[in-house]
């Protein structure tokens, strides 16, 4: 996991091929494989926070990470997984868990 600067925002970087723009006072889309995602950003003091949508689901995640740790933490928790990275890989499905 990553976060490097980009102009006005960040890349954030969650896996090896999973990379999501964040925008700092405002949205960035990304189109992951599977579904697209909006977010939005900011420093608090050494902990990045981020806000991401799954705008094709009603969830949102809350990122934080803090000396390498990341900690994700949804709004409502999803009926399948709570893995965030397979929520962004999964096609338009209702169960994101099964292929």
């Amino acid at each position: 996991m990553a976060v490097e600067p980009v102009a006005a925002g960040w890349l954030l970087q969650l896996g090896p091929s999973l990379k999501i723009s964040v925008g700092h006072g405002d949205w960035r889309e990304s189109p992951p494989p599977g579904r697209p995602v909006v977010a939005s950003a900011a420093w608090q003091d050494d902990t990045f926070v981020a806000d991401l949508f799954v705008i094709t689901t009603p969830h949102r995640v809350r990122l934080v990470i803090n000396a390498g740790t990341a900690v994700a933490t949804w709004s409502t928790v999803p009926l399948t997984t709570s893995n965030l990275e397979l929520h962004l890989r999964s096609p338009l499905m209702t169960r994101p868990d099964v292929s």
